[in-house]
């Protein structure tokens, strides 16, 4: 059996609400490399939000209960659409 790599394609975000990171934070899969404080985009209920990446190379221990429900980030924000918020 292969020993498991510390890096992952999975991360912790908190979405930004009125600029600033708000609530818990959430566990998303990753298409893209991201480092923490990264600006990325997430679908949600009310369509696309941002969040700020908080955690990178998240255990795939820490999601085994809940492995099947995670969804996957779209990607990162581009910078002018950040500074728009």
């Amino acid at each position: 059996m292969q020993e498991n790599s510390l890096k992952t394609n999975i991360i912790k975000l908190r979405f930004i609400r009125n600029g600033q990171p708000q609530g818990r934070e959430y566990t998303y899969y990753t298409p893209v490399e991201v480092a923490v404080g990264d600006i990325v985009e997430i679908e949600a209920r009310e369509g696309i939000a941002k969040g700020i990446v908080t955690q990178v190379n998240v255990p795939e221990e820490e999601i085994a209960p809940f492995k099947d429900r995670a969804k996957s980030i779209i990607g990162k924000a581009q910078v002018e659409e950040v500074a728009a918020q």
